[in-house]
């Protein structure tokens, strides 16, 4: 391997200085203390560069320009080094300048914390909505200021989940937090006012709920005149198709109505109103019997663990285990076959509902739990849906802490499941 010219040039530098040792000891005698003599001199050369470069570093000296060779190039390389240094904290300055200033025009509260949940942060948000000081609050624990146990689980165990906090500067406000984690050791914490959120969701819920009653007792009288209508003998012949079909239609917005008021009543509800033992194998059996007899609809089998029940309102497990009953008769013709399985599993217990009915395409599955939401709205409403079933299936799970997960096809029928936690799972041999 070859050197670089600048080493050999030193290398050379050294060899004459030793060999002029050489000729002036012998020359003079004492050949050996010339060598040393040399050597020293040599030493006495890199200690003055040394130092040279240690003021270099430490006090941004320039290179001396006497310097040849091998530390001529290495003060150069130091010194642009230098340069690049300044000119990336300069950037990186300027984009932290920027960072700082977009942060501060957001409405959100961002808190960088260390691993001790304490703040090291935050921008002017945060003093807005939690109060924070940067003059005394620097380092202290943010549970210190945000008293919450959901908040302490979450600073604890970091799930970057959204919860729902009472707010310190509002009477009845509301703050929603998320703790994300990044990096090795350190968490951002977004906190954000939903107060007029909240109020919003809560005008527009009421209103669906008192329109819903107000257009209930004029639905019942008008759906009453047109049975009494459609019973009269004497109604001449080309009435009995319009009275037919508005009798219809009013039976319909019955249903929506109903629905409507149903997912209102669970909106309303933050967590289960009732907790009691459900039987859901007999639940089921219920359900199946209700369908049984009927020619025009699909034969429905049941598979059922009858010592698996589970902890919840027997209300609203009755209306997630119709509705996607209910759903699955609709959309599956007489020919099909719908299954029902309920089953214990490792993660807690699971229903499940699986049809050859018409499927749904790929691009339509995550919106199906939308209310009013239909796949093919012709033919949903041809066969009575209210387009709302899916949307109280998904509230009700949401109240039982179960999840639910959808698998179709296209002209190869659909799979809905239902999980339920093992918390909620009763077996036989347990008791309350």
């Amino acid at each position: 391997m070859s050197l670089p010219s600048r080493w050999i040039s030193q290398l050379f530098f050294l060899g004459s200085s030793l060999g002029a040792a050489l000729l002036l000891g012998r020359w003079f005698g004492s050949v050996g203390w010339w060598l040393v003599g040399g050597l020293a001199l040599y030493l006495v050369y890199i200690l003055r560069n040394l130092y040279v470069l240690d003021q270099m570093l430490c006090h941004g000296k320039h290179i001396p320009f006497q310097m040849r060779g091998l530390w001529a190039e290495l003060f150069a390389k130091i010194e642009q080094l230098k340069t690049k240094s300044r000119s990336r904290k300069k950037r990186y300055q300027n984009l932290l300048r920027e960072v700082r200033e977009s942060t501060g025009a957001l409405h959100e509260a961002g808190i960088i914390l260390n691993s001790n949940s304490e703040i090291q942060w935050f921008n002017p948000a945060a003093t807005r909505l939690i109060g924070l000081d940067y003059k005394t609050d620097i380092g202290q624990r943010i549970d210190n200021f945000l008293r919450h146990p959901d908040l302490v689980r979450s600073l604890e165990d970091p799930q970057e989940s959204m919860l729902t906090i009472p707010s310190l500067k509002e009477e009845r406000g509301q703050l929603a937090i998320q703790i994300i984690p990044y990096g090795k050791s350190q968490r951002l914490a977004i906190v954000r006012d939903i107060t007029k959120e909240l109020q919003s969701e809560r005008t527009r819920r009421d209103f669906v709920a008192n329109a819903s009653h107000e257009l209930r007792s004029p639905l019942t009288v008008i759906s009453g005149y047109l049975e009494v209508l459609a019973d009269d003998k004497g109604l001449p012949e080309n009435w009995s198709i319009p009275i037919s079909e508005m009798g219809r239609q009013a039976e319909r917005m019955t249903r929506i109505l109903r629905d409507l008021i149903e997912l209102t009543k669970l909106d309303s509800q933050r967590q289960e109103g009732s907790i009691e033992r459900v039987d859901v194998a007999k639940l089921l059996k219920l359900i199946a019997q209700e369908f049984s007899g009927k020619k025009s609809i699909a034969q429905i089998q049941l598979e059922l663990h009858t010592d698996v029940s589970l902890l919840g309102s027997e209300v609203g497990l009755y209306s997630i285990f119709y509705n996607l009953i209910h759903n699955a008769v609709r959309f599956t013709p007489a020919e099909g076959e719908i299954i029902c399985h309920w089953k214990l599993v490792d993660s807690g217990a699971e229903f499940s509902v699986q049809d050859s009915g018409i499927g749904i395409p790929e691009d339509m599955i995550s919106r199906v739990t939308e209310r009013f939401f239909r796949v093919d709205r012709g033919r949903s409403r041809e066969l009575g849906g209210t387009g709302l079933g899916l949307a109280i299936v998904k509230h009700s799970l949401q109240i039982h802490e179960a999840t639910l997960n959808i698998e179709s096809e296209t002209g190869e029928g659909s799979l809905f499941t239902c999980a339920f936690p093992k918390e909620r799972v009763i077996t036989q041999v347990e008791k309350l």
